[in-house]
Formats: C-alpha cells, structure tokens, sequence
C-alpha cells in the first residue's frame, strides 16, 4: 500500500510540474505576441504622421509629396516607450521605412516589425 501511495504522489508531482511549464510557455507567447501588436500599433501612428508629412507643402514643414527629407523627429517626439524603440531605416521620394525593435526578447533575439509607408498604402513586415 505504500509504494502505491508513492507513486501517485510522484505521478501528481509530474503532472503538476508538466503543467506550470506550459503555463509559462503559453504566457511567454502572449508576451511576445501582444508586444508585436503593440509595436504594429505605434508604426501604424508613424506611418499616418509620415503620410501627413508627405502632402503638407515644404512652406509649412512638410515634404512636398516626398518622404525624402523626413526624420523621426520630424514625426513624433517618441523615439522610444514601454514597447520598444523605433528609427527610421530609410527614406526616398516615394517611400520611407521605420523599424520597430521590442524590448521583449524572443527566442535569441528581439522583435522586430518594418513598415513601408508611402503614398496610398503601408506594407508591414513582420522580421521577428
């Protein structure tokens, strides 16, 4: 009757074990996944500041229908916040990119999103 006893307090030990480590695996994808969003969600808010940028004319601080001279700064203020920090990769006439990198790392490395923005549309690439 013992060994019985022992064995059912090592199987619910197993089993208890098995299940925190999927909990926290389940958490840690939810991390990941509502950081991604999140970073998505501040791109799409440079992305409409850029566009904005692009139709004002360069009398009034805008580019004149070009990205070309556009800066982050010249978007937001925010270059950084709780869900990651962002900078502008590229920037020609017809098109400019800004990369967001997330402060939660995933697997080896961090999150990464891009966004190309230019005049009719926005192209999310999601790189981690």
């Amino acid at each position: 009757m013992g060994q019985m006893q022992l064995l059912l307090v090592v199987l619910g030990v197993l089993l208890v074990g098995i299940a925190i480590a999927v909990g926290v695996t389940m958490f840690q994808a939810n991390a990941v996944e509502s950081t991604r969003n999140a970073i998505i969600n501040d791109l799409g808010f440079f992305a409409q500041r850029a566009r904005a940028y692009y139709n004002r004319p360069s009398t009034s601080g805008g580019g004149n229908r070009s990205f070309a001279g556009v800066t982050l700064g010249a978007l937001s203020s925010m270059t950084e916040n709780a869900n990651g920090r962002y900078y502008l990769e590229s920037a020609t006439e017809d098109e400019c990119v800004i990369v967001g990198v997330g402060k939660i790392v995933s697997g080896d490395d961090s999150i990464r999103v891009r966004i190309r923005v230019n005049e009719r549309r926005n192209i999310i690439e999601i790189i981690n």
